[in-house]
């Protein structure tokens, strides 16, 4: 399996892909977010590979079909990964905000939520997932 399953990260990120199991592994991605394929390995490959373009990747193995996994690729510094359907962003300059949410298994991608920050100032945001 793929850990973490999930990972946000922001655009130009270098990702290395290792291998800690005895298992032999070819990981890939059509996603047209960033399209590559490690020929089959174990332990660590040579190069990490550079998520230039926002977007979500889903990886998967040649070897294993059921292992998946995804990178949330951001134009952004600011995000944050859900723990139990939680996420907070701290520390944010004041400014005017588009909050988006993505999740596996997403059908429908919630609406943007503005929201404007002026200095020291916090603000709470709910979105609702499920049907259109």
């Amino acid at each position: 399996m793929f850990v973490p399953h999930i990972l946000p990260i922001q655009t130009g990120t270098a990702v290395t892909f290792p291998n800690s199991d005895n298992v032999r592994h070819q990981v890939y991605s059509f996603s047209a977010a960033k399209k590559f394929q490690l020929p089959l390995y174990a332990g660590t490959p040579a190069a990490p590979v550079v998520f230039d373009k926002p977007g979500v990747v889903t990886l998967g193995c040649n070897i294993h079909d059921h292992m998946s996994a995804y990178l949330v690729v951001v134009d952004t510094p600011y995000f944050a990964l859900t723990v139990a359907g939680r996420g907070e962003l701290s520390s944010l300059p004041e400014g005017k905000y588009d909050v988006r949410v993505w999740y596996a298994g997403m059908r429908y991608e919630p609406l943007p939520q503005p929201v404007s920050l002026g200095a020291g100032e916090q603000s709470s945001l709910t979105f609702k997932i499920g049907n259109k």
